[in-house]
């Protein structure tokens, strides 16, 4: 499926149906000898000394026209007792039995106003497949909606447009 980007005007050949973020909006190189990023999990100090504890998952929004989902690829934090619970069950397949855990969404995503900081639930998922972060039902913004309601495939040009370009 191609498609006429909105912002640059050219033609491109298949529509993303995903973008993702490498790091939490707050990752700065670390600053504690202990602050890490991986590819899933990041632990970050903050100047006063306080730790954070992130955990990337999958935001999906449903494109009804597709029968498929647009997913974003972000970053949730956890409380220190949940960060534990989620990496003492890491590689343990009955994961998919924990409760969701309290999160935030922990990166700023272009197109939408600020999304930083919305709550959220995580959910683990099989081990082959990142958590599943889902906006709290309380959260009245845009991007909460769009996950609750769906989104066309017009929108998805138009977010594909913006991160292509950002």
């Amino acid at each position: 499926m191609s498609w006429v980007c909105a912002s640059c005007g050219e033609e491109h050949e298949g529509l993303p149906l995903d973008f993702g973020f490498d790091e939490p909006t707050y990752w700065d190189g670390g600053r504690a000898e202990d602050d890490f990023l991986s590819s899933d999990l990041c632990v970050w100090t903050d100047d006063a000394g306080d730790r954070s504890f992130f955990v990337r998952g999958v935001l999906p929004l449903p494109v009804p026209e597709l029968g498929a989902q647009f997913v974003y690829g972000v970053w949730g934090s956890l409380s220190a007792e949940s960060f534990e619970q989620v990496l003492a069950h890491w590689d343990d397949p009955k994961r998919v039995e924990d409760p969701p855990f309290f999160s935030w969404l922990s990166n700023s995503i272009p197109g939408y106003p600020e999304t930083l900081n919305l709550r959220a639930n995580l959910t683990t998922s099989a081990l082959d497949l990142r958590p599943s972060i889902v906006l709290a039902d309380e959260e009245d913004h845009p991007l909460a909606r769009e996950q609750r309601s769906g989104i066309t495939v017009a929108r998805v040009e138009e977010i594909a447009g913006l991160l292509l370009h950002a």
